[in-house]
């Protein structure tokens, strides 16, 4: 066959193209083992997030643009999966006081085109109610409007539950500081009333609020939710307690509530620094017990003196007095009687029913 000048052979044709076809075979071969990877590394990635979302106890949900349908939600062990479309999810996982808080939310984010974001009780799998902290980001279409809205939610049950702890001590503990202000306020005027001078007063007063603060202070170790009779009334003693055992000391653990607690460790505080004066502390040879007990569902608590100089009744009521007799009693809601016994005094704290 002729070839004309300045063209190309049918056979060059031939081996051009063999030439391409082996490159573009060459070429497809890269682009399928790129796809491989990249397919190896996109399952590899699926699995871990898979893996990630399975271990987390996350809420996870997908709502549509209005929020009136719940598409699927994962519960995570906290509240009731949703595996179809929902539109009663409200009423479903959101207890009524706080469905409008909900309402609330939804209606500003979607105003705003903004994250939802908010704190709100929930129905838990077991049937109690739960807080969850629930966030959710809007997806958007080409034109710029709410597509859908994907979320998740955290289980902040303990974290609410802490807070309103929190709360209820902030609010005993300011009610228990007024009560206190309010002791401490009674003590410094009477004492200053019926002291026969400021030095006097001062000595006086110092130490009944140190008796205050040692009560206080066994409170403190309990959160002010309790206190033991002998703790209190070993602090409330503090340097009177001798070691030749002249006071002694006689019961059972029993717990008091707070106001018990001050108000028992006043009186005892009262007693010993009047048996130190004036009664069977004040020589060498008297003695004190300090003894409490239970009987036919009545606390007993009671100090007796012995040994010491022959009491006489007083002719005046001192303050130490009211003390001893009208506020432990008030706090308790029990009697109490102060016995000027001529062999020595007796004091009696009785209750109708268990102190703590």
């Amino acid at each position: 066959m002729d070839e004309t000048p300045g063209f190309p052979t049918r056979e060059a044709d031939i081996e051009f193209l063999r030439a391409r076809n082996s490159a573009l075979q060459a070429e497809l071969e890269t682009l399928k083992s790129v796809r491989d990877v990249e397919r190896q590394c996109l399952l590899k990635l699926t699995a871990q997030l898979d893996a990630l979302v399975r271990s987390s106890s996350e809420v996870r949900y997908k709502v549509n643009a209005d929020w009136s349908e719940l598409d699927q939600l994962q519960g995570g062990g906290f509240i009731r999966d949703n595996t179809q479309s929902n539109k009663e999810w409200i009423e479903a996982y959101i207890p009524d006081e706080h469905q409008q808080l909900v309402r609330d939310e939804i209606s500003r984010a979607i105003a705003a085109k903004d994250i939802y974001n908010i704190e709100h009780m929930v129905k838990k799998v077991d049937g109690s109610h739960g807080w969850a902290l629930s966030r959710a980001v809007p997806l958007f279409d080409h034109n710029g409007e709410i597509d859908s809205w994907m979320g998740s939610a955290s289980d902040i049950t303990v974290r609410k539950s802490s807070e309103e702890t929190l709360r209820l001590l902030n609010f005993e503990l300011a009610h228990r500081m007024k009560n206190t202000f309010a002791v401490v306020q009674a003590i410094v005027a009477q004492t200053l009333r019926l002291s026969d001078s400021v030095e006097t007063a001062k000595e006086i007063i110092n130490s009944r609020l140190q008796a205050l603060a040692s009560a206080q202070d066994i409170l403190t170790s309990t959160e002010f939710t309790e206190a033991d009779v002998g703790e209190i009334v070993k602090a409330a003693l503090g340097a009177h307690q001798s070691p030749d055992a002249r006071v002694e000391i006689v019961g059972e653990r029993y717990s008091l509530n707070p106001q018990q607690a001050l108000g028992l460790s006043l009186s005892i505080h009262e007693l010993a620094t009047n048996a130190v004066k004036y009664g069977a502390l004040s020589n060498q040879s008297g003695k004190v017990v300090i003894s409490w007990y239970l009987t036919g569902g009545q606390f007993e608590f009671q100090w007796v003196e012995s040994g010491g100089p022959t009491v006489t009744i007083p002719t005046r009521q001192s303050f130490g007095s009211l003390l001893i007799k009208r506020v432990a009693a008030s706090y308790f809601g029990g009697e109490s009687l102060l016995d000027f016994k001529p062999e020595g005094l007796v004091y009696k704290l009785s209750v109708s029913k268990p102190a703590a």
